[in-house]
């Protein structure tokens, strides 16, 4: 039943309709491949075919992206038969590079190009560590152009042509309403570092400059490449796929208007009674246009299958809960040992996409989410999701203008058993910069669960290590810390220039730790 007072539900629920109207107000408010079908167990034919390559867009200079995972593999699975072998993506196109479709009468030798200009080793760290999460090579989430060498900075900027993308990038650093990385988030360092170099006119780096020494990324212990959909020995793995008609045999592209923009896909439980989840992943297509995704159940009957539709972001008037999630540079879950996570024996799933295309034409996507399961009987301890934090973030009008904020929720162990939390997903928007979580024992003392600097291109999730063990009694609270630096309130909301505060909870055993408040995003399994 739905937690608090009967004045509660009517205050949240005005707050509801007000904030969402709002919402609506300020923002105005399809891909090829496959649908849901299983890849196989592993060594079996697969059912499906593989999604095709990225779609392409001139996009402005607006909006950030994220970075895609990219740890070498290890302990990888066996090779990929040839029947699941996946079509190369197609590059993304850029303003500044040859035309990828310019045809041949006969053959030609290859040309060549110069090497890109070097870009000096202070500018290159400042650029890698506070703008090519999102500007790399390809851009992604939204990003409008790659900023990995100095031709990329004396290029005409697409959104303003009389303006260089050096000129325009200078303008953002120092913008205090739109700035660049979002927030304006600049150590004093990098910002003096870049403010040099781009108002001397981006030089290259002198011919005798020393490379930029690049550090490997290190891989989890067990960790799957992100580039690897091979189902592991005894796992058998379903794909959900976007696609522009409404059934579940097509196979067309999702079209994407400029702008941001919910898109809803239903699918049926693909997998036998007394499944469990062992991985979640993420098949890229377009990741330029990439923002997020939520698995939802959800209470429509079978004839929504292979529909879909653009939505506000909230489940109200479903009964949803959160059963996955994905954003801006996450990474695999690999559920890993005695753990799997609880999933629907039945029934029908909402794939939630939140895209961004900055641009003025239309754009397009394939991506797909894979999720590979053993029965329920290999894994002792069952993980579910509780949604922490809070969606109070200064009521209606939003947070203060050119101000440091914080808003936080609690939530309290009621079940009468100990609650064992597995990983924190942390989320906001680009003004979020801090998430904490501090645990009030049942004998009142305190203890620091989670404390993180919040990165809006980098939205990964934290195994914890000891494992956090809540008992009964125990409280824990969430904190989000925003510095809004716009001219304006901003209020709660899903789109970008919004925010939120939400710390999912991944926990064993599922379902403890919820108190089912009502909520905004109206999934049922929250706790505040």
């Amino acid at each position: 039943m739905l937690g608090g007072t009967l004045h509660q539900l009517i205050r949240q629920g005005l707050f509801v309709a007000l904030a969402f109207a709002l919402a609506a107000w300020a923002t105005g408010c399809k891909n090829d491949g496959p649908l849901s079908a299983p890849l196989n167990t592993a060594g079996a034919s697969p059912a499906m075919p593989s999604p095709a390559g990225a779609g392409t867009a001139s996009l402005a200079e607006d909006v950030a992206g994220h970075q895609l995972p990219n740890s070498p593999s290890a302990n990888a699975a066996t090779a990929t038969p040839p029947s699941m072998n996946t079509a190369p993506a197609t590059p993304a196109f850029d303003a500044g590079s040859p035309d990828p479709v310019a045809a041949s009468a006969g053959p030609k030798l290859p040309a060549q190009s110069p090497a890109p200009a070097a870009l000096p080793c202070d500018v290159s760290a400042a650029l890698a560590a506070h703008c090519q999460p999102c500007h790399g090579d390809p851009p992604i989430g939204g990003a409008p152009m790659r900023l990995s060498s100095v031709d990329d900075f004396q290029r005409p900027a697409s959104s303003q042509p009389q303006l260089t993308v050096r000129e325009l990038a200078l303008m953002r650093i120092n913008d205090v309403v739109r700035p660049m990385p979002p927030g304006g988030a600049l150590d004093v360092g990098a910002r003096k570092t870049l403010v040099d170099w781009l108002s001397s006119g981006a030089p290259a780096a002198p011919p005798t400059a020393a490379e930029c020494a690049l550090q490997p990324t290190v891989p989890a212990p067990d960790a799957r490449d992100p580039a690897d959909f091979t189902p592991r020995p005894g796992e058998t793995c379903y794909e959900f796929t976007t696609h522009g008609g409404q059934t579940i045999d097509d196979h067309t592209r999702f079209s994407i208007d400029p702008g941001e923009l919910n898109e809803q896909f239903y699918f049926k439980v693909p997998w036998p009674a007394g499944s469990v989840a062992t991985s979640m992943r993420t098949r890229f297509d377009n990741v330029r246009v990439l923002h997020h995704w939520l698995l939802f159940t959800t209470a429509r009957d079978a004839s929504a299958e292979g529909k879909h539709e653009s939505v506000v972001g909230t489940q109200l008037g479903d009964i949803a809960q959160l059963i996955g999630s994905w954003a801006l540079g996450g990474q695999t879950y690999e559920f890993r040992d005695d753990i799997g996570f609880k999933l629907p024996d039945d029934g029908m799933l909402n794939l939630q996409w939140h895209f961004v295309n900055a641009g003025s034409m239309a754009d397009s996507d394939g991506s797909s989410v894979q999720i590979c399961t053993v029965p329920a009987s290999q894994r002792s301890k069952l993980l579910g999701i509780t949604w922490l934090g809070t969606e109070y973030i200064g009521g209606p009008i939003g947070m203060p203008a050119h101000a440091t904020s914080s808003f936080s929720g609690t939530c309290r162990n009621n079940s009468g058993e100990p609650i064992t939390i597995w990983a924190f997903f942390p989320h906001m928007h680009k003004l979020g910069r801090h998430f904490g979580a501090v645990i009030k024992r049942a004998d009142g003392s305190l203890e620091t669960a989670f404390d993180k600097a919040f990165d809006y291109a980098n939205q990964i999730h934290y195994e914890t290590d000891p494992r956090i063990v809540l008992q009964p009694g125990d409280e824990i609270t969430s904190t989000c810390t925003f510095d809004n630096v716009t001219d304006a309130p901003v209020p709660y909301g899903g789109q970008t220039a919004q925010e939120m505060c939400y710390l999912l909870a991944y926990a064993y055993p599922a379902g403890l730790l919820e108190n089912h408040v009502i909520s905004l995003i109206a999934a049922t399994n929250t706790c505040w």
